[in-house]
């Protein structure tokens, strides 16, 4: 029998330490990841490539059959909500990490000077990842998830610790799962 693992949505703010977990997950999972910046930067910056972005998703998504990956993003793009609706229970978990706006700017400024957001793909809104965490560090606040760690309180290795730890319950047997679908 394997494991089914659903769709592990990895969210939070620049800086939050998305990446870090979401490599870290994927070795001992192994399980490929999938981030919609990644998608982002492969088409033009217009509605259109906007739109090619996440239906090139989509589609590797689902040849993935909706399952046993990893999605980082911030949580914040609209097209995610898709996901929450039409993916059947259990087929979805979303690690939320949190941090407070000082510890995120801090984190964002260790970055190398590309990463920083110079090349910032969410929108034409937000000059730089800065800007970003500034403007929207509320509304993310308001976010649901079915795991939260707060980044702030714990290394890279608690955070990754607790995440496995807490995605034990999501782990079905193949039989199970295909019975729940």
């Amino acid at each position: 029998m394997k494991d089914f693992l659903p769709i592990i949505r990895i969210i939070g703010l620049p800086g939050a330490g998305k990446s870090t977990l979401a490599k870290k997950l994927s070795r001992k999972l192994k399980i490929p990841i999938y981030g919609i910046g990644e998608y982002r930067a492969k088409f033009p910056v217009s509605i259109v490539g906007e739109a090619d972005a996440w239906i090139a998703l989509f589609h590797d998504l689902s040849r993935q059959k909706w399952r046993n990956c990893i999605l980082e993003t911030t949580g914040l793009n609209r097209r995610e909500s898709f996901l929450k609706v039409v993916l059947p229970m259990l087929r979805l978990v979303t690690i939320k990490l949190e941090a407070q706006r000082k510890v995120l700017y801090a984190r964002i400024r260790k970055k190398k000077k590309n990463e920083q957001g110079g090349d910032w793909l969410f929108s034409a809104h937000y000059r730089d990842k800065y800007e970003f965490v500034r403007k929207l560090f509320k509304k993310f606040k308001k976010i649901p998830a079915e795991i939260k760690i707060d980044t702030r309180k714990f290394g890279q290795r608690e955070v990754y610790k607790i995440a496995l730890e807490k995605l034990k319950m999501y782990i079905i047997e193949e039989d199970v799962g295909s019975k729940l679908s």
